[in-house]
């Protein structure tokens, strides 16, 4: 894959797609190394679904949501030593040990929303958000086209957004994977999830510590956000639909979507709705998994990763970034 008498740690660039965690977890574990790494993110906001918004209803009334990933736990000792350096930074604390029922497993959420662990990781890193990559091409290194008409180049490419995402990418790049491994990547499917950002005008009535799974047709997953700690000055919530839901309603109207769930979550919103915003998660969470932990293309020094690689959870993203790093270095003098 990697030219051994041309590359070396000390000497080698990588362009790092996706600044979700898990490119940013090989972006952080890369450079660290010695590795030049840029990361390019099409969002405005660095971290993908770690994903925080700020709603503006009066000047005292402001929500702040996180509306992607909502919380996560750790099983595995190299994360848990990433979350224990979180903890002592104040970027992490722990919302609760279980929703309804305790476990005794800590669930983390970020202290100003998840969006500020991205933010945290991607202090040190050459990032540029707002850049979406719209060709790639390769001869002796990547070269890298993105709106605007401006130009990166890099010697290895990790490839970190949603797997058709990326495979989009390749085609309109025309560069072609061999066929066993493009069937492979093109199995990996992923549930679609629709959130509806709710600022009310009273407490809400989900139960302490501010988080429920429902089992409803229509709703998965209810958050208060004030409840959680990061929306001090408004009572915020996070209403996820199901994948059945989302994918029946995706194209139909905010306001139609947002009181459907309104009227399915009545019993736990138990207030008026002072405004709102919808967001569609076309890639939320994965459904079929790749059979490793990453993709390397044979032809090229091309790596993919991500949550569909490992487990659809924030410690999979990371544990499939912490392996496809550790594949580089390895591959690298």
């Amino acid at each position: 894959m990697f030219d051994r008498d041309r590359l070396s740690r000390t000497d080698s660039s990588c362009i790092v797609i996706g600044g979700g965690i898990t490119g940013l977890t090989i972006a952080t574990v890369l450079q660290q190394q010695g590795v030049q790494v840029t990361v390019l993110d099409k969002g405005r906001g660095i971290g993908g679904r770690l994903a925080t918004r700020r709603v503006q209803h009066s000047e005292s009334i402001k929500g702040v949501f996180d509306y992607g990933t909502q919380y996560f736990s750790i099983k595995h000792p190299r994360s848990q030593t990433w979350v224990n350096e979180w903890l002592q930074q104040g970027v992490i604390r722990e919302w609760c040990r279980g929703f309804g029922e305790t476990d005794d497993k800590p669930r983390y959420c970020g202290v100003n929303g998840t969006r500020g662990i991205a933010k945290h990781l991607a202090q040190d890193l050459a990032v540029h958000s707002s850049t979406k990559v719209v060709k790639i091409s390769y001869n002796t290194r990547w070269s890298i086209t993105t709106e605007g008409d401006r130009q990166f180049e890099g010697d290895i490419l990790v490839m970190a957004p949603p797997v058709p995402q990326s495979l989009d990418l390749l085609d309109n790049s025309q560069i072609v994977l061999p066929s066993h491994s493009r069937t492979s990547l093109e199995q990996i499917s992923y549930h679609s999830c629709i959130a509806v950002l709710a600022l009310l005008e009273q407490p809400s009535s989900i139960p302490a510590p501010g988080g429920i799974a429902l089992a409803d047709e229509s709703l998965i997953w209810l958050a208060d956000n004030y409840q959680k700690g990061i929306s001090p000055q408004g009572h915020a919530i996070t209403l996820h639909a199901t994948p059945q839901f989302s994918e029946a309603y995706w194209n139909n109207k905010d306001a139609e979507i947002a009181n459907k769930l309104f009227t399915a979550a009545s019993n736990y919103l138990n207030s008026n709705v002072v405004k709102y915003q919808v967001h569609r998660w076309r890639y939320s969470l994965p459904k079929t998994l790749y059979h490793e932990p990453y993709f390397v293309c044979s032809s090229l020094p091309l790596v993919m990763a991500g949550d569909a690689f490992v487990a659809p959870k924030i410690e999979g993203a990371m544990q499939s970034g912490f392996a496809a790093a550790q594949y580089i270095s390895n591959s690298l003098l």
